[in-house]
This record gives structure tokens, C-alpha cells and sequence, in this order.
């Protein structure tokens, strides 16, 4: 004595289920979607942010490689581990000694795409 689900709806209701279940499907995908367009580009800056520190640190490493060489003399260049370089500012070329005795020293670090720099003038 199986009642069939079918006995309770009015003749024309039997696709209501499908539609109902499209339209909840629809409303979720419509939310994840509009979720994710607004938190990934937050991901992005962050992670921006992070390699903004590291170009800041390779820029700072330029002006105290300068600054050492003028007050203590001739020295190698330094060389990060995370892969950052420094060039120099004003030139857009890489640092040479030579480039220390002259004032303002500008350095632009640069990390993973990110580009800082930082001035000096003594």
C-alpha cells in the first residue's frame, strides 16, 4: 500500500521540484561567485604587500652598502637570499662604487614584481 508523492499535487505541479532545485542552485552560484570577486583581489594586495616589504628591505640595502663604502671603504656588494635586487635609482643601472660618492644615493629595491626605493642626502 505505497502512496505515490505524485497524489498530493494538482495536475501541471509535477515540475515545480526542478524548478525550485534550479533557482537554489542558481541563488548559490550567484552568491559564491560575488564572494569571490570581492575577496580576491584582497588576496592579491596582500600578498603585494608582502613583497613591498621585501623590495623596501633590498632599497635599504642599496643605501647602507653606499654609506658603508663611504665611511669604511671598498667592500663586495651584498647579495639577498630571497632574491631581491637593488639597482641604482638614479641611473637604472646596477650600483658601482662610483655611484656611492655622489649625493642624493637613490636605491629602488625590487621583490616578486614590486618596486620600492629610498633617498638619501647627507
Amino acid at each position: 500500500m505505497r502512496r505515490r508523492i505524485t497524489q498530493n499535487l494538482k495536475p501541471g505541479q509535477e515540475g515545480v521540484a526542478v524548478i525550485f532545485a534550479i533557482l537554489l542552485m542558481d541563488i548559490l552560484l550567484t552568491i559564491s561567485l560575488t564572494l569571490s570577486a570581492i575577496f580576491i583581489p584582497k588576496i592579491r594586495v596582500s600578498s603585494d604587500v608582502k613583497s613591498s616589504v621585501g623590495a623596501l628591505y633590498a632599497a635599504e640595502s642599496g643605501i647602507e652598502w653606499c654609506l658603508y663604502i663611504n665611511r669604511v671603504g671598498s667592500t663586495a656588494q651584498p647579495t639577498m637570499s630571497n632574491g631581491a635586487t637593488f639597482i641604482n635609482g638614479a641611473t637604472n643601472a646596477p650600483f658601482i662604487e662610483a655611484d656611492c660618492a655622489a649625493f642624493p644615493i637613490k636605491s629602488t629595491g625590487t621583490y616578486r614584481g614590486v618596486t620600492r626605493s629610498f633617498e638619501v642626502n647627507i
